[in-house]
């Protein structure tokens, strides 16, 4: 169980980076293509759920025998989670596409930092979780 996870942490850790580099592309344009953007932020979106439902199985599995040290580290990696969902959830509120195309500078400005959040979640996964589940094996 531990491996199938791991494989799909990483399948779905690979979308996920795919999906933001292509909004970096699509970022440092001058003007929005509505289009494109929004088939990007989809596929974001979708991988970022794909992974937190794998998240939470991940981390339940851990903890059912995680040595206190190991169980703290995981609860730092579920808030840092929390706090990421609740900041996505506000962004994607704000940037609907009539929002994003009416001022395409303040949505490149925003969304920024929220692919580096995203970034630092799939690092924290790489650098805490990942190895908790290679033990697993």
């Amino acid at each position: 169980m531990a491996k199938a996870m791991l494989a799909n942490l990483r399948a779905i850790h690979a979308e996920l980076e795919a999906a933001m580099d292509e909004l970096d592309l699509l970022t440092a344009a001058p003007a929005p293509s509505p289009t494109a953007v929004t088939a990007a932020r989809t596929r974001l979106s979708k991988a970022s759920g794909k992974r937190r439902g794998l998240f939470d199985a991940a981390t339940n599995l851990i903890v059912e025998t995680a040595a206190q040290p190991d169980a703290q580290r995981i609860r730092g990696l579920r808030d840092l989670n929390a706090a990421q969902l609740e900041k996505s959830t506000q962004h994607i509120g704000a940037w609907g596409l009539r929002q994003l195309t009416e001022d395409w500078p303040g949505y490149v400005r925003t969304a920024a930092p929220m692919r580096q959040s995203m970034r630092d979640l799939i690092a924290a996964d790489r650098a805490v979780l990942l190895p908790m589940l290679e033990r697993l094996g």
